[in-house]
């Protein structure tokens, strides 16, 4: 797996091996990295108490989320699925906030 870190969240890059028939498939995930503790400390200190609905909508938001690139292609091979999925990886330039890469691949 190949990692990037952009905008606060962690951008993975995988592939999965060939099962009978359905070829192996390249992927891109994203995950929002927890707030630091000491930022989060200061962030506290600035505010006096943090409203409750942004705590709310932050427990809503899915821990991650995968999407599959290069759907209309067909791998070989997890090795060239994985080569497929770490070149897109190194295109992807920002994530919004709600944690899709700004440059997916059909």
């Amino acid at each position: 797996m190949a990692e990037k870190i952009i905008n606060g969240f962690s951008v993975v890059a995988y592939a999965t091996q060939p099962e009978g028939r359905i070829p192996a498939r390249a992927f891109l995930e994203t995950r929002r990295l927890p707030v630091k503790a000491d930022a989060a400390a200061k962030e506290a200190g600035a505010q006096e108490a943090p409203p409750a609905c942004d705590q709310d909508e932050a427990e809503d938001e899915p821990e991650s989320l995968a999407f599959e690139i290069f759907v209309t292609r067909r791998f070989r091979g997890a090795v060239e699925a994985m080569s497929a999925a770490r070149n897109a990886l190194d295109r992807v330039k920002s994530v919004d906030e709600h944690g899709v890469p700004d440059h997916l691949p059909d």
